[in-house]
């Protein structure tokens, strides 16, 4: 905008001159990153816990084998599914015993229950089914023995 159109403009001592201008803006500061928490004198020094006087600090606890629960619950659910899951339990337990003594993970009493529920699961299906064919035999023969034709 030029000074004659400027409505602010005013003679002085009958010369034209320009308003005065006003101090320049300082210069913005570039971007700089803030400091990182842990070199601020604020913060605490990373250090784990010291345990209370008289007791020791509870270790880390193992991850537990996958197989391992996969197994107990497949034995369990066996025993309602006719015995067939029992037989992945088994296999499964077995597996996972090799594994977490290869590898120390937990899941020891889990494979192990698997191990036990199977192998029990089986057994009780085909006691089971053993009976039930005996019973199945005994009232044939008692209808056979009656006269009565099927």
């Amino acid at each position: 905008m030029s000074n004659q159109q400027d409505p602010s403009f005013e003679l002085q001592g009958g010369t034209a001159e320009a308003a005065p201008f006003a101090p320049e803006a300082p210069a913005v500061p570039a971007y700089v990153a803030p400091e990182s928490p842990a070199s601020t004198p604020y913060t605490a020094p990373a250090y784990q816990a010291a345990a209370a006087p008289g007791y020791a600090v509870a270790p880390a606890t193992a991850t537990t084998n996958t197989l391992a629960i996969i197994s107990m619950i497949s034995s369990i659910v066996g025993w309602f599914a006719f015995g067939s899951l029992c037989i992945v339990g088994i296999i499964l337990g077995h597996i996972s015993l090799k594994q977490i003594k290869q590898t120390g993970e937990g899941g020891r009493g889990m494979a192990l229950t698997g191990l036990i529920m199977g192998y029990i699961g089986i057994a009780g299906w085909i006691i089971g089914l053993i009976i039930f064919f005996i019973f199945l035999g005994i009232a044939g023969v008692s209808l056979a023995a009656a006269g009565v034709n099927a």
